[in-house]
Formats: structure tokens, C-alpha cells, sequence
């Protein structure tokens, strides 16, 4: 990583970011150019690993995508303002890049709990999960192999 001293080395300090962050930006790879699509998301620790869901239709190029090559990029950040230095104009940031694998959930019980963590991590506690909304929804799980922050103040 350039700029080391901007790394966010705590792991809590990383969850923290993720928790204010409303959208990640997902890198499939697809030919000759990386496909990015912006997702809304939920997250949980697993056995020790950091998960995220997210979801889409089960038919498309993201959903395409996924099913050739399970390997992904998630990347998520927030630009606080921009400010005037000496000697140029900065962002004052704080952002994740995460690598993982993503599989498609099958499993009825597992697709509700991503699901709510998804609408937990948008603000909506107390919305139902209505049956046929899960039945047309494809619900997709990365456990991030690694991750590294960065933030300028």
C-alpha cells in the first residue's frame, strides 16, 4: 500500500467505516475489462471472517458474471470533503478495498438472514421479508479473504 501512514490497520476501525458506508462497489472480472456495479449490502462476522450479502436478479450480466468467475473485488468509501493544500486540492477519505469469493445462496434460511442484514444496514429493522420477494431474488455471499483500509483527515 502507498502512503502507509494512512493505512487502517484496527480490524474495528475497518467495521466501523463498513458501518457507514451505504453502497460497496463490486469488481467482477469479465474479458478484457472489469465489470463494477455498485450494490447496497449487509455484513456479518462468520467464524472469524467478515461476510457481505447483497442481492439482484437472478438473471443479467452481474449474475452472469458471477456464475463464470467467483472471484471478486468490493471496494467502499466515503469522501468527506475536499480541501486546499499549498500545493494542490485533497480528498479527505476513508475507504476499504476487500478481496473474496462469492457464491450464490440456495439455502431458505440463510438467504432470510442476509436479507435482514441487508435491510439493517439500510435502516429498515422492522421491514418484513415478503415470500415472493425471496423467491424472485438471487442473494450472493462474499467471505472476504483479505481487506485493507485507508483514510486521510
Amino acid at each position: 500500500m502507498g502512503k502507509e501512514k494512512r493505512e487502517i490497520k484496527d480490524f474495528a476501525e475497518i467495521i466501523d467505516l463498513i458501518n457507514n458506508i451505504d453502497t460497496i462497489h463490486l469488481g467482477i472480472h469479465h474479458e478484457l475489462y472489469p465489470y463494477v456495479v455498485p450494490v447496497s449490502f449487509g455484513y456479518c462476522i462468520e467464524n472469524g471472517n467478515l461476510v457481505f450479502y447483497f442481492h439482484g436478479a437472478k438473471a443479467g450480466k452481474k449474475y452472469k458474471l458471477l456464475q463464470m468467475n467467483p472471484y471478486v473485488c468490493l471496494e467502499g468509501d466515503n469522501c468527506y470533503r475536499f480541501k486546499d493544500t499549498i500545493s494542490s486540492v485533497t480528498c479527505l477519505y476513508e475507504s476499504f478495498i476487500a478481496y473474496g469469493k462469492c457464491e450464490l445462496i440456495d439455502d431458505r434460511q440463510e438467504s432470510l438472514k442476509a436479507l435482514q442484514l441487508l435491510l439493517d444496514h439500510c435502516g429498515y429493522h422492522q421491514h418484513s421479508i415478503h415470500e415472493e420477494a425471496l423467491e424472485m431474488t438471487a442473494i450472493f455471499k462474499v467471505t472476504v479473504d483479505s481487506i485493507t483500509g485507508k483514510r486521510r483527515f
